[in-house]
């Protein structure tokens, strides 16, 4: 059983561990939550109150990290995520950090070294990770069955009637929206193709006030083929998607997220056709992998993690270069 609590818990990815929470009793508690903002934690009791759950909420970060928690997932603020994880850390808490991985790189690294030292887990929730498509996607990248991965493209929207509400978290860090969604496709594409050897963006400002990045696109040229990744916070419908072009074959997964994948490979391979395209739909299982059953198998040392914190070292400074970010800071002062 893996006892977890939230040291910061303004994020909206912190449902899909309550969730998981009241749907895996038996594997995962919830033993309680810390935001410094009192309108979050109320939020957050009225929202998950479907799930029913009793969920304590503790009063300072002192208490979180004196409780019975054996790991803390981090929610907060990103400007926030890197401090409530040190503090973590030097408690001896294992540690799962909300995407990206905050907003100073030295800082991370010197995370990243505590952890290693204190023989602690410092995990990233890029909660895609264990989606079955892009499992799926992952799997026949590493495999070789698409031969030499020459194009990653990756399209991760936000929609329009978002903008107004997000736009002052975003105008709080260089790349704006690029710099708090694309970590989810970079991180993928690093996994397939490796840290680019350079990377060039494009980063606009087009839509309300026009005062910070709500629409852009990154290059990444790799050391075999080339990475796209764009992002714009005023789509109308949704379309998030990935695409991954090899010399052996071709995968696209549409919608990002679901279970959804089309394949085309020359070679018959692993269940596969040669020659034409299918179209799966992954199977998930009765008890999919996540992120908190990743984190609990690498506890108890039943597992490696499937992704090292070199990494995700690799991704955060990928990142960075595309928002255009050249002194280590995210964060604008």
């Amino acid at each position: 059983m893996l006892k977890f609590a939230f040291l910061g818990a303004w994020h909206s990815h912190a449902a899909m561990h309550v969730r998981e929470a009241a749907t895996r009793p038996g594997e995962v508690e919830l033993v309680g939550m810390y935001d410094a903002d009192p309108a979050v934690i109320q939020q957050n009791l009225e929202r998950w109150a479907e799930y029913g759950l009793d969920i304590p909420v503790f009063d300072s970060v002192e208490d979180v990290l004196n409780s019975q928690a054996e790991a803390v997932v981090v929610e907060g603020h990103v400007y926030q995520n890197l401090d409530y994880a040190e503090q973590a850390l030097a408690a001896g808490k294992h540690v799962l950090l909300e995407k990206p991985a905050g907003v100073d790189l030295a800082q991370l690294e010197r995370l990243h070294k505590l952890a290693e030292d204190a023989r602690l887990m410092l995990q990233m929730a890029y909660m895609w990770r264990y989606n079955p498509a892009i499992a799926e996607m992952l799997r026949l990248v590493r495999s070789g069955s698409l031969g030499q991965v020459f194009m990653y493209r990756g399209h991760i929207p936000k929609p329009i009637g978002w903008h107004k509400q997000l736009y002052g978290e975003f105008t709080a860090y260089h790349g704006g929206v690029y710099f708090e969604m694309a970590g989810h496709l970079v991180d993928l594409m690093v996994a397939m193709m490796g840290e680019p050897l350079a990377v060039h963006g494009v980063l606009g400002k087009h839509y309300g006030e026009r005062a910070e990045v709500d629409n852009a696109v990154v290059v990444h040229e790799c050391r075999d083929g080339i990475g796209i990744v764009d992002t714009t916070a005023m789509q109308i419908g949704m379309d998030r998607r990935i695409e991954v072009h090899g010399t052996q074959g071709t995968l696209l997964h549409e919608p990002l997220g679901s279970n959804k994948l089309r394949v085309f490979l020359a070679q018959e391979t692993e269940g596969y056709q040669a020659g034409e395209w299918q179209d799966v739909e992954l199977d998930p299982g009765p008890a999919p992998p996540s992120l908190l059953q990743e984190l609990a198998a690498c506890i108890l040392g039943e597992k490696t993690p499937d992704f090292a914190l070199a990494h995700d070292r690799a991704v955060q400074r990928t990142l960075f270069k595309g928002c255009g970010i050249t002194g280590g800071h995210a964060l604008r002062t």
